[in-house]
C-alpha cells in the first residue's frame, strides 16, 4: 500500500513538471543603441588598508587606477578612475562605520557612459578572506578630465561594522558582474 502511494506521489510530482515546463531565465536585453560600444575593465585593483588614526583607516596609494577599454579592442581606453581612495570611518559612540569611495574620473578620447557603472568593492582581511562587499555606482561625462567624483558614502550594518573595521586588511575594486546586469556601454561625445 505504501509503495503504491509513493508511486502515485512520484507520478503526480512528475506530471507537475510536465504540465509546467521549467525554462532558464535569460538576461534582460539592453536597449539597442547603434552608437554605443561595449567596454570592459582592464583589470581589478587591490589596495592595502592602513590605520590613519584610531577611528580612520584608508587605502594606501600606489598609483592604481581603473581603466575601461573598448571590448573588441583592448588598446582603446574609453574612461578611467585615478587617485582612488576608500576609507573606513568609525564612530564608536554610535557603534557605526561608514565606508567612503572617491577618486578622479576622466573621459578618454571623448566618450561618456550611457548608464551608471556599478563597481564591486570587496573588503578583505589581511589573510585575503572576503568579509564585506559594496556596489557603488559612477558615471563618466564628456567634460570629465581628472574631475573629482562626489564621494560616495555607505553605512555598514551595525551588527558587522566593528568586525569589518577591526579586520579590514585590503580592498579589491572590480567591475560588477551579474548575468542580469547589462554590459557597460559608452558613447562618443558630440563634437
Amino acid at each position: 500500500m505504501i509503495a503504491i502511494l509513493a508511486r502515485r506521489a512520484a507520478l503526480t510530482a512528475l506530471s507537475a513538471f510536465v504540465a509546467f515546463p521549467i525554462h532558464a531565465q535569460t538576461a534582460p536585453k539592453s536597449k539597442s543603441d547603434p552608437g554605443a560600444e561595449s567596454v570592459t575593465l582592464e583589470r581589478p585593483v587591490v589596495f592595502e588598508i592602513t590605520p590613519t588614526s584610531g577611528s580612520l583607516k584608508e587605502t594606501v596609494q600606489k598609483g592604481q587606477q581603473l581603466t575601461w577599454r573598448r571590448h573588441s579592442s583592448p588598446n582603446d581606453p574609453r574612461f578611467q578612475v585615478t587617485n582612488i581612495a576608500v576609507a573606513f570611518l568609525r564612530n564608536e559612540s554610535a557603534g557605526e562605520v561608514k565606508m567612503t569611495f572617491g577618486g578622479k574620473i576622466s573621459s578618454v578620447g571623448g566618450f561618456h557612459t550611457t548608464d551608471e557603472v556599478k563597481l564591486n568593492v570587496i573588503v578583505r582581511t589581511k589573510g585575503g578572506a572576503s568579509i564585506y562587499s559594496w556596489s557603488p555606482g559612477i558615471s563618466a561625462k564628456c567634460i570629465d578630465n581628472n574631475q573629482p567624483l562626489v564621494p560616495l558614502v555607505h553605512k555598514l550594518p551595525n551588527d558587522i561594522a566593528a568586525n569589518v573595521f577591526t579586520n579590514v586588511g585590503s580592498v579589491e575594486i572590480s567591475e560588477y558582474r551579474d548575468p542580469n546586469f547589462p554590459r557597460i556601454k559608452v558613447r562618443r561625445c558630440n563634437p
